[in-house]
């Protein structure tokens, strides 16, 4: 078999052997787009819904935003996580949309009832803060894979950066959770772009800004969350492996021969450190006590495992109960089919990578997305606390490897082309090839506009079979229940109790919501006009098997339905009183 040059579309190094590429015009024009792919399923219809989480960020950003004008450092702490990027974004949209609440407020403030009771006093919307928020998170997340893209285009090349970065600006999962004031999407991006940084560092000329670069971008995603300092002792081994590999093998080692590789890894790590403490606050004023509450208590939360019972693979597993494989099992129904087969022609590809004629920086960047993704699995299977959205920083980096392996495919399929069919039929197989991976893709994030939480693999049965396995529901679908309750008579009188009442529900309903406590009786649940149930509590079998029961034998007046599953009902609840079987 005759060996495949990948010559013809980039050439040794990995970067755009292509005239056109070197054209300002083309590379304005390339980048324009990606930004525009990057941002529209991530910075529009931000105020459509709201997860629960963001209630809670939400406040904390008020909080750190009050702390900030009086001056109150300390109180920049608001949690372990620690979350400092996303106080500081959900601070700029106080600051954007409602600038006098620190002196409003004049304290901190707990409890999310109150705290919304307050905003709707003083006439502002906390659906519109939240939206304000959201953009900002957006646009960082958008900032940095725009970065990202170009280290890319230095590493790979320009095709891998380009249909790589289409399936992340695509990826359905990736895009939920980049669209929302919460840690996980934002820590992602940074973490991608300091590895991406670090290596072009490494590989490309050891250039002091790409250093830089990797540094402040490790150091804001150790201040957005803590699971993030997965990157120091990573970096370390990228840093060793390049020092084995100089000394041609560990018995060569020696400190004078290991330091120059080293010294970068410190310089590294003190830049992440200074930004860590320039942009937090209550580092100014307590460091060590403002470290000693964050470590302590984010091990005590790994530990501990889930606070809540799990549903996972038609188990309902209690508070601190977890499978072990549960990380591998939720990558493959978060996945797209375009990024599963494109990993599997990047598989094939380092098998054949001889035949193939693969340039040496390829390998090598592959084959550190590769460990960076496995090894970050394994990490986050160690504790306790297991959620899908846990394992996002490994989605982009696989999604990269993918796209490379599409293009290895793609150049395989060109060559075959214009050895045997004229130039421009060639040319055509190509771009009917990409056109399909990225329909492919893009069909996943069109068909769950605006709930992209609601996508799984289609490949393995989409969301109706994954309700027998997963955990759905964060809120999507909540937001209809209460258009349909202000829909009604007298609205503004109604009182109805839900699942996830705070934002999810109360942001949307005109009406007084109580949030419905797993100790709820069905008594306290006759009291009210309206209860919305979720898909979640029933699949956690939440409040009790008793109250579900009950609600089983009764019509919904009202089903929300996403992506062809129930996800919550609406009961009438007057003139039900008295009718406890």
């Amino acid at each position: 078999m005759k060996p495949v040059q990948l010559g013809s579309l980039e050439n040794a190094s990995g970067t755009s052997s292509l005239s056109g590429w070197r054209s300002p015009l083309v590379r304005l024009l390339a980048f324009g787009a990606l930004l525009i792919a990057i941002w529209l399923p991530r910075g529009t219809s931000l105020d459509r819904y709201a997860t629960i989480d963001e209630a809670r960020w939400l406040l904390r950003s008020a909080n750190f935003y009050q702390a900030l004008v009086q001056g109150d450092l300390a109180n920049t702490f608001q949690r372990e996580h620690p979350g400092v990027t996303i106080t500081w974004a959900g601070a700029a949209a106080f600051a954007w949309r409602y600038p006098e609440y620190a002196h409003e407020a004049g304290e901190q403030m707990a409890g999310h009832t109150r705290f919304q009771r307050f905003l709707k006093q003083h006439k502002h919307s906390p659906l519109d803060l939240l939206s304000a928020g959201r953009f900002f998170v957006a646009a960082a997340i958008t900032a940095s894979l725009a970065c990202s893209f170009f280290l890319v285009i230095r590493l790979m090349g320009f095709y891998p950066a380009l249909l790589g970065f289409l399936l992340i600006a695509f990826d359905p999962f990736l895009v939920s959770l980049s669209r929302l004031l919460h840690l996980d999407g934002l820590v992602s991006a940074l973490m991608l772009l300091s590895l991406l940084a670090f290596m072009d560092y490494l590989y490309r000329g050891r250039r002091r800004s790409s250093l830089l670069l990797s540094g402040a971008a490790a150091g804001l995603s150790w201040l957005t969350k803590s699971p993030a300092l997965f990157l120091a002792p990573f970096i370390f081994l990228l840093v060793l492996a390049d020092a084995i590999r100089s000394h041609l093998g560990l018995k060569n080692l020696s400190m004078r021969a290991v330091w120059p590789f080293v010294r970068p890894f410190l310089g590294w790590f003190g830049i992440a450190a200074a930004v860590f403490v320039l942009l937090w606050p209550a580092m100014w004023v307590d460091p060590l006590g403002s470290l000693q509450r964050m470590f302590s208590q984010a091990l005590e939360y790994a530990v501990e495992g889930n606070r809540n019972a799990l549903f996972f693979n038609g188990q309902i597993y209690p508070s601190g109960a977890s499978a072990w494989y549960y990380y591998p099992v939720a990558y493959l129904w978060r996945a797209t089919p375009a990024t599963l087969i494109g990993l599997g022609w990047a598989f094939l590809a380092l098998i054949f990578r001889r035949r193939l004629g693969i340039p040496r920086l390829q390998l090598d960047v592959i084959s550190w997305l590769l460990v960076f993704a496995a090894l970050y699995t394994v990490f986050m299977s160690l504790g306790g606390q297991k959620y899908d959205r846990y394992l996002l920083p490994i989605l982009a980096p696989l999604g990269m490897v993918a796209g490379w392996g599409w293009i290895i495919l793609l150049q395989h399929v060109w060559l075959r082309f214009a050895n045997g069919l004229p130039r421009r039929a060639a040319r055509l197989a190509a771009v009917a090839l990409v056109g399909v991976v990225l329909l492919m893709q893009v069909l996943g994030v069109v068909e769950t506009h605006p709930y992209y939480y609601t996508y799984f693999n289609p490949m393995l049965g989409g969301l109706p079979r994954a309700a027998r396995v997963m955990m759905l529901g964060w809120g999507e679908g909540l937001d209809q229940a209460a258009r349909y309750l202000n829909s009604l008579p007298r609205a503004g009188g109604l009182r109805a109790i839900t699942w996830y009442g705070d934002a999810c529900f109360s942001y949307f309903f005109k009406g007084i919501t109580t949030a419905m406590p797993e100790d709820v009786s069905l008594e306290e649940l006759q009291e009210a006009d309206y209860v919305v149930l979720y898909v979640q509590q029933v699949q956690r079998q939440l409040p009790s098997a008793v109250v579900l029961e009950y609600f089983a034998r009764l019509a919904p007046e009202y089903t929300v339905r996403l992506g062809g599953l129930e996800y919550a009902w609406v009961y009438n609840m007057r003139g039900m009183h008295n009718t406890v079987p």
